[in-house]
C-alpha cells in the first residue's frame, strides 16, 4: 500500500479531461510519513495487553473447566506426578512469553510434547506391570488388575492431554504475539 503511495504523480489536467481526484504529492508524503509514524513502533504496554487479553481467554476455559469439575482429575488419576511436571513447565512457558524469551517458548513447548510422550510411555509401564502370567484366577487379582489398567491408562491418556493442552497455549501466545513458530 506505501510502495502504491509513492507512485502517484499529479497529472496535469487538459482542458477537455475531466479533473482527477488525485491529491498534489506534498500531500501524499505527508500522509504516508503519518502512516509510517502511526505503525513504526506499537504502544510500549500493547504487548502486556495483548498477552492478558489471550491468556484471559485461555483462563475463562480453565474456569469453564473448573465449573463441570474437569480440572482436578488429571493430577489425582496421575500417580506418577508428570501432570504436576507439565503445569510447572507450562507455567514457566508462560512467565517465557511475558519476558519475549521466544527460543525458552520454544524449547517448553517441544519439552511438554516429550513430556507428554513420556507420561504416555509411563502410564503403559504402570498398566503392563501388574498383567503377568502368574496371577491366579481369583477375584482380587482380577481387581487388581482392572485398577492397574485405570490407574496406567489414566496416567497415559492425561499426562499426553495437558502437554497438548501446554503446547498449543503456548504456540498460540508465541503465534499471535510475535510471529514465532514453537
Amino acid at each position: 500500500m506505501f510502495a502504491s503511495l509513492t507512485k502517484l504523480r499529479a497529472t496535469p489536467a487538459t482542458p477537455d479531461a475531466p479533473p482527477t481526484d488525485v491529491a498534489p504529492i506534498p500531500a501524499v508524503r505527508e500522509l504516508q510519513q503519518r502512516l509510517f509514524r502511526a505503525f513504526e513502533a506499537p504502544a510500549p504496554h500493547a504487548f502486556v495487553a495483548r498477552f492478558i487479553v489471550l491468556n484471559l481467554m485461555g483462563a475463562a476455559l480453565i474456569l469453564a473447566a473448573w465449573a463441570e469439575g474437569l480440572l482436578y482429575r488429571p493430577y489425582a488419576a496421575d500417580s506418577s506426578g508428570m501432570c504436576w511436571l507439565i503445569t510447572v513447565l507450562f507455567g514457566w512457558g508462560l512467565v517465557c512469553v511475558l519476558r519475549k524469551d521466544w527460543q525458552s517458548v520454544r524449547w517448553a513447548g517441544n519439552a511438554l510434547v516429550y513430556l507428554g510422550m513420556v507420561g504416555t510411555v509411563l502410564g503403559l509401564i504402570i498398566t503392563v506391570n501388574e498383567l503377568s502370567g502368574d496371577k491366579g484366577q481369583a477375584f482380587e487379582d482380577f481387581k487388581q488388575v482392572v485398577s492397574s489398567i485405570y490407574i496406567g491408562s489414566a496416567t497415559a491418556l492425561y499426562t499426553n492431554l495437558l502437554a497438548c493442552i501446554g503446547y498449543l497455549w503456548l504456540g498460540t501466545n508465541a503465534h499471535l504475539l510475535a510471529r514465532q513458530e514453537v
